[in-house]
């Protein structure tokens, strides 16, 4: 909650920041620090992350990173698919009549339908940059590439989101850099070159982390779908009486009504087993995947230097701000120029703000996604073990992305 500016902090009188656009707070006592926000991840997630954590502090990425439980758990749930479409062919062409096989072949198309590989895709407002636009930083990428020991990038794309990563998208499965333009803005040219070593390591995948990825991505998506959201739900018209006054709740039309019991029927019968399993997949690996991105951190930290690798993971918070502030721009057509006005937002941010974002993002054990361990354990463990920071060649201007960037925007609007 955002409160009129006063010269001295209530509760220790120390003087307070005045600076009325962002959050009045106290970083000597923590007055009017925003509450943290409600962890989404179960209970036993985040004690046995806290626990890994403690270990880590004591014996850093210490142990096994693979899991052959999770593995073997994995492997089934990537088979289906086949033996029922097979089995679903098959039983059309050799069984007979017709009529009563065919019934039974829809049932496994079906299951081969919701067992299917899961595609990645990029947002529509995502913009391919080619070397011929972007020389500079392909020149930083293969210098990269090679430092890491990785292969070249040959797809780049921008989006407007805050994701930076390599994925692997469409059916040709192109090993693309995803580059979110509010996080790349925010990023000075050595956190960049953090973010993009951290990036390569993490594409360096084998077997057992593609199937365990795969399989989790099938398995959660299937959670998604039987889990009842804010549009599955019609109301019923029946009056409720709420601290002395009366509500009648709306009622849906009857295919509205028929789909909200079915889904809840759904989630009654398919929820329980399919978040199960994928939380089994998920504890199963959890071990596995926190030491692996701690010792991401730490080669990352051993090329580029520990302080650059831990600064890149703080200053991704004001990534949020920097995106709120581009939506504004686009919806009142000021963006013409989106780089510019990204880059103008990330200077004006005060240094208050971002020791506010911290402390938010620490009280909340923040992480970047649920693959990561908490953002400040990370900064902690590389901070405690200090590497020298290196000279890079990085680009200092983003002129290279500009023409990517209005296509961006432009999408936007068509």
């Amino acid at each position: 909650m955002i409160r009129p500016a006063m010269p001295d902090c209530p509760e220790c009188s120390r003087p307070l920041p005045q600076d009325r656009r962002y959050a009045i707070w106290c970083r000597h006592c923590g007055w009017n620090l925003e509450p943290a926000p409600a962890p989404h991840e179960p209970a036993w997630q985040l004690e046995r992350e806290r626990r890994l954590a403690d270990s880590l502090a004591e014996r850093p990425a210490s142990g096994p990173e693979r899991s052959v439980s999770a593995f073997l758990l994995s492997v089934p749930v990537l088979l289906i698919p086949l033996p029922g479409l097979l089995g679903g062919i098959a039983l059309l062409v050799f069984y007979r009549p017709i009529w009563f096989a065919a019934p039974f072949a829809a049932v496994l198309f079906v299951i081969t339908a919701i067992f299917r590989p899961r595609i990645d895709r990029l947002p529509g407002s995502a913009q391919p940059i080619t070397r011929t636009q972007a020389p500079q930083l392909y020149d930083v990428l293969d210098r990269l590439a090679a430092q890491t020991g990785t292969p070249k990038l040959q797809y780049v794309v921008l989006t407007l989101d805050t994701r930076i990563a390599i994925e692997r998208v469409g059916l040709r499965y192109r090993r693309t850099l995803r580059i979110g333009l509010p996080s790349w803005t925010v990023l000075n040219p050595q956190e960049r070159y953090a973010v993009l070593a951290h990036a390569l390591y993490d594409d360096r995948r084998g077997l057992h982390d593609r199937v365990l990825g795969a399989a989790q991505h099938v398995i959660g998506e299937l959670a998604a779908a039987v889990t009842p959201g804010a549009l599955d739900s019609a109301g019923d018209g029946r009056i409720k009486h709420s601290e002395g006054v009366v509500v009648i709740v709306g009622q849906g039309s009857d295919d509205q009504i028929l789909h909200s019991w079915l889904v809840k029927l759904g989630s009654a019968v398919l929820g329980p087993p399919i978040r199960g399993y994928y939380r089994l997949l998920r504890r199963l690996d959890l071990a596995g995947r926190q030491r692996r991105e701690y010792r991401i951190d730490r080669r990352v930290a051993e090329h580029i230097g520990s302080e650059p690798a831990a600064a890149a993971l703080e200053r991704v918070l004001l990534a949020d701000i920097c995106y709120r502030a581009l939506e504004r721009a686009v919806r009142l057509g000021r963006a013409d120029d989106p780089l510019e006005a990204l880059r103008r937002t990330a200077a004006e941010i005060p240094e208050h703000e971002f020791a506010r974002l911290v402390q938010v993002d620490r009280a909340g054990n923040g992480r970047s996604d649920a693959d990561h361990p908490p953002t400040w354990q990370r900064t902690r463990l590389l901070r405690a073990h200090p590497t020298p920071t290196t000279s890079v060649f990085a680009p200092n201007k983003d002129d290279e992305l500009r023409a990517a960037a209005r296509a961006a925007v432009v999408s936007l609007h068509d």
